[in-house]
C-alpha cells in the first residue's frame, strides 16, 4: 500500500487536513483496513463540500449587495460602475 498511502497523504496534506485525520487515514490504508479509509476520506470529502458551500454563500451576499449599491446609491463622479 506504499504508493497509495503516500498519495493518501499528499491528497490531505494539499486539502489542509487536519494531522489526527490524515494520520488515521495512513494508518487505515497502511493496515488495509478499506472501509476505514473510505470513511475518512469521504469525511474528509464533506468536509470540504461544506466549506466551499460556506464560501458560495458569502460570495452570493456579497454580488447581492453590490448590485444592491449599485442601484440604491447615488453615482457620485468619476466613480465607474
Amino acid at each position: 500500500m506504499g504508493e497509495l498511502t503516500t498519495d493518501i497523504e499528499r491528497c490531505l496534506s494539499d486539502c489542509a487536513c487536519d494531522v489526527a485525520t490524515a494520520d488515521r487515514a495512513r494508518c487505515c490504508c497502511e493496515a488495509g483496513r478499506v472501509r476505514e479509509t473510505k470513511r475518512v476520506l469521504l469525511d474528509e470529502r464533506a468536509r470540504l463540500v461544506e466549506k466551499m458551500r460556506a464560501s458560495q454563500r458569502g460570495i452570493d451576499a456579497i454580488d447581492h449587495l453590490l448590485a444592491r449599491v449599485s442601484s440604491e446609491m447615488p453615482a457620485q463622479r468619476g466613480e465607474r460602475p
